[in-house]
């Protein structure tokens, strides 16, 4: 099978969703000077290929009534980081979650109605984990997202 490469046009349409993924394939025609039906085309390519995974809105926790977002660091015990992770993914109030290198293992993005209810949340739900929490930060501000 031949190899898959992003050209310019791939680069560009993602670029383009990247910032407003709510887009119609003819908007987004417009702003690479292109046919709408390439566009459609090269997304669906894109997709298929797994260069884009999915489409997401950015939400504005504050005015759902989420006035804290944290974010903790912490460590797991190996035999239960997978089920922590299973876990995690089913929370509503989880909105990311990345395991890196490093001395803090895990980074888990989190919102609540206060900084109070996520303290509380991490007190009895994660312990049940195995868990060290390394740090416990709270957002101030996110001015790119």
């Amino acid at each position: 099978m031949k190899e898959f490469r992003l050209d310019k046009l791939d680069m560009e349409i993602l670029e383009i969703l990247e910032e407003d993924c709510s887009l119609t394939y003819s908007e987004v025609a417009k702003k690479v000077n292109g046919n709408m039906w390439t566009v459609r085309d090269r997304i669906n390519l894109l997709k298929s290929r797994g260069v884009l995974e999915k489409c997401k809105g950015i939400l504005n926790y504050n005015k759902m009534g989420f006035s804290c977002k944290a974010l903790i660091f912490l460590n797991a015990n190996p035999l239960k980081l997978n089920e922590l992770v299973s876990f995690l993914r089913g929370e509503k109030n989880v909105k990311s979650l990345m395991i890196i290198s490093g001395s803090e293992r895990i980074i888990v993005s989190i919102v609540g109605e206060t900084c109070i209810d996520i303290r509380n949340y991490i007190q009895k739900e994660l312990t049940k984990f195995d868990v060290e929490i390394k740090q416990f930060n709270i957002v101030l501000e996110e001015p790119i997202k």
